[in-house]
């Protein structure tokens, strides 16, 4: 059995991840009720473990920890974490670990279900505190939400429009930031990079996160899912929560030379079940190798690829199509991005290192593990089911804005 902690680190949860694939297979995994010290980036590494798991695992058999909370409460519990969610979708049992070893799936899925019927009826999706998430369970007819799908009684449905989806997750980037309090994104035209940026990284995982090495067949089981996290901490708080994580040291150093705050942010995350990067391109181009027997470098050099994919000749940085998009769009928002595919694990600091053009820049990335350039050296990593990105946006403080509008 296999543990995915309480405490939501990405080291911890790498750890799980990395006993998932290099253990024996089908091994149970367990879910605790409780959640605790949530770093960044815990969310998504949690799913994306869950999706990992799901993939190494023909029985999917989930245990659920018991706890001293009466048994509906612990239920609902489940189905308000976006982890413990995607765990019992993908899941095949599910039971609570008491005497009676008690069969609850038929439970969390009569909950699970009513809150995906739910989730279209407000923009910012499923919310709970500070967090607003959307799921999608592509293996079910759940998996076409329709604030971000139009639907079609002929074929799969096709995402909706740029300003559509530029809506959604602003509303959920309001809502999130409004219940952590303390900041604000100021400019309107942040909102509309803001929107343009997850237009292209939902519309990736439409596209290549959701399909099998046939690209007409979709992977089942599989989920995906966005959240938006509002985080607003105290200097000691900042300082406690980043300790183990010198990338984003390096991050708020680079960012008190700008007028955005260093205490506030918006974590906005996208998790597929997918290949990954690598695994995609190699389904798509067989000729350029098999994953396990490529180096990491070459890995690396296909990533850089797939974000270069679809770009234009156009140097209208907020213009472009695709990936391209999305790294001159955090550019502009002072943004952070960490991506976790397949066996790499890496990153990009825009304040330090900004976007420059499409047709000039490396797109190059740090690794995760050693805060090298990648260039320099490459983190072979456990190979990690789909990809997860997170990004932190920060915010302004409320007290600046108001001063500046004097």
């Amino acid at each position: 059995m296999v543990t995915l902690p309480s405490s939501l680190t990405i080291e911890k949860i790498e750890d799980v991840i990395s006993k998932i694939c290099e253990g024996q297979s089908n091994k149970k995994l367990a879910l605790s009720i409780s959640s605790k010290d949530l770093a960044f980036g815990g969310y998504a590494a949690a799913i994306q473990a869950v999706n990992t798991w799901a993939s190494f695992n023909d029985k999917r058999e989930l245990v659920i920890k018991a706890s001293s909370a009466e048994l509906e409460e612990q239920l609902e519990n489940i189905v308000k974490s976006p982890h413990k969610f995607t765990a019992a979708m993908m899941a095949k049992t599910a039971n609570l670990n008491i005497e009676s070893n008690l069969d609850v799936r038929k439970a969390v899925n009569s909950l699970a279900k009513v809150a995906i019927e739910h989730q279209p009826e407000h923009s910012y999706g499923q919310q709970h505190g500070r967090l607003c998430w959307y799921s999608f369970v592509d293996h079910s007819t759940k998996g076409f939400d329709r604030n971000f799908y139009l639907s079609s009684p002929t074929q799969h449905a096709t995402p909706q429009s740029l300003e559509q989806i530029t809506n959604i997750i602003s509303s959920m980037v309001i809502k999130s930031s409004i219940v952590a309090g303390g900041g604000v994104l100021p400019k309107a035209e942040n909102v509309s990079e803001l929107g343009r940026m997850f237009y292209e990284l939902f519309f990736n995982t439409h596209e290549h996160g959701s399909r099998d090495k046939n690209r007409n067949t979709w992977l089942k089981p599989a989920t995906r899912l966005i959240y938006t996290y509002g985080i607003n901490l105290t200097d000691d708080a900042v300082s406690n929560s980043i300790k183990n994580d010198e990338a984003l040291q390096g991050y708020l150093a680079a960012l008190k030379s700008t007028n955005r705050s260093t205490n506030r942010f918006i974590e906005i995350s996208i998790v597929d079940a997918g290949l990954g990067y690598c695994g995609r391109w190699l389904a798509d181009n067989p000729n350029d190798g098999i994953l396990d027997q490529i180096s990491t470098s070459e890995e690396y050099e296909i990533l850089k690829k797939c974000f270069k994919f679809r770009s234009t000749s156009s140097n209208n940085l907020v213009k472009g199509n695709g990936l391209p998009a999305v790294m001159a769009n955090l550019t502009h928002l002072n943004g952070f991005m960490r991506v976790r595919s397949n066996r790499l694990a890496l990153y990009r600091d825009f304040v330090g290192q900004p976007f420059v053009e499409q047709v000039s820049d490396t797109y190059e990335f740090m690794d995760w593990d050693s805060q090298k350039h990648c260039t320099e050296h490459i983190t072979k990593k456990a190979n990690a089911t789909g990809v997860s990105i997170t990004i932190l946006i920060p915010l302004t403080d409320k007290d600046k804005v108001t001063e500046s509008s004097k």
